[in-house]
């Protein structure tokens, strides 16, 4: 229970330390993709707030479809590089909690990670649709690669 007020905490904060943006520089998010090492397909949802030329607050929330109960609850940051027309090129990295509940035990494992993560957009009209690479460095290491419409 107290590992998932500390998650809840966590994400609650995250979603308000971002500096202030207009309406244009916040965006909400929906992924999908798949976990490699845990060899299953993920579901998300995701903030992404411009803080500053370049630089965004990406809050995100990952859902492993394993026979546990598997989910991330990260705050990433990116860059995003120059580019010409109508595509996005990114890098970045971030913290996160690794919450894994098997199924029949009492206790829950939750690990803090790094995520690093590269990705690529194409801006068509309001919505971006991209792919996003993520290294999870923790006790349980994990490489993602994900599929997301940005609105």
């Amino acid at each position: 229970m107290r590992s998932r007020l500390v998650l809840i905490l966590v994400s609650t904060v995250s979603l308000f330390t971002a500096a202030p943006a207009r309406a244009d520089d916040v965006m909400i998010g929906l992924r999908g993709g798949y976990y490699f090492d845990a060899s299953e397909p993920f579901i998300g949802a995701e903030f992404l707030v411009r803080i500053a030329h370049s630089v965004y607050f990406n809050p995100n929330f990952e859902y492993v479809f394993v026979d546990d109960h598997y989910y991330t609850v990260n705050a990433d940051f990116h860059y995003d590089f120059p580019t010409r027309g109508d595509s996005y090129v990114w890098a970045g990295m971030g913290l996160g909690l690794v919450a894994i509940d098997p199924p029949g035990s009492a206790e829950q494992n939750t690990d803090a990670a790094l995520n690093l993560l590269f990705g690529i957009g194409l801006s068509r009209g309001s919505v971006v649709p991209y792919l996003q690479a993520k290294a999870i460095v923790a006790d349980n290491s994990e490489f993602s690669l994900g599929f997301g419409l940005r609105f």
